[in-house]
């Protein structure tokens, strides 16, 4: 009897080693799959990027006249609390909008229109220093204001690949007859611990990113 009701794994071990298999297969295709998706964000990105510094170039517009004042004026760079609490404050609205659109059954194109959307903004923030300022004006628009940008945007890149799991097993639930059994859980609960992990990134970055803006702006302003 008690042979009779032993664990079927262990009479046959193929069986365990055939269900490792098919974890690590799909496991593997899921990385591959968010991987693919950062890379298609990240392009997203570089298309509004461009038209951007389209619409901005020239200079001409009061908003982006105001804009460009704004990120070479020193008063803004002259101490490292504010700085630090307008980093952070950008790096939090930023990294949620990321959560909230994996939240979303149409998140995957909501997190599309996000990344094309902000760098339309980084684009035409660039053309508008550049025509008031010139080489010199970008160069400081880079260092203070762009750096720490960047440094958001590649942590949000990484969060979206997340975010894209559970949006689609959200849009398999609502229109494609439902979503396997815990993947949604299993998503949204993956999802909330690496949002954490984003959030404590981003504050650490903005502690050293916020200093450096402010040693450099005694520089270059």
């Amino acid at each position: 009897m008690r042979t009779a009701q032993q664990d079927p794994r262990k009479k046959n071990p193929q069986l365990r080693g055939k269900r490792w298999i098919r974890r690590a297969g799909v496991r593997t295709a899921r990385e591959n799959s968010c991987g693919g998706w950062v890379l298609l964000c990240a392009a997203a990105f570089l298309a509004g990027y461009l038209p951007g510094m389209g619409l901005g170039r020239g200079g001409d517009t009061p908003w982006g006249q105001q804009l460009a004042a704004y990120y070479l004026d020193i008063s803004q760079f002259s101490a490292w609390l504010p700085v630090f609490t307008d980093q952070i404050a950008a790096a939090f609205l930023q990294l949620m909008l990321v959560v909230l659109c994996g939240f979303s059954s149409f998140g995957q194109g909501l997190l599309l229109l996000l990344f094309a959307g902000r760098g339309c903004f980084l684009g035409f923030c660039a053309a508008n220093v550049a025509s008031a300022a010139g080489a010199k004006g970008i160069v400081t628009y880079w260092l203070l204001s762009c750096l720490p940008d960047l440094s958001v945007l590649l942590i949000g890149l990484w969060l979206s690949g997340h975010a894209l799991v559970l949006s689609r097993g959200l849009f398999q639930d609502v229109f494609l007859g439902g979503a396997p059994r815990g993947q949604l859980g299993a998503a949204a609960r993956r999802l909330s611990v690496r949002a954490g992990t984003a959030f404590l990134a981003a504050c650490l970055l903005s502690v050293f990113c916020s200093g450096l803006c402010v040693l450099l702006a005694r520089f270059l302003l």
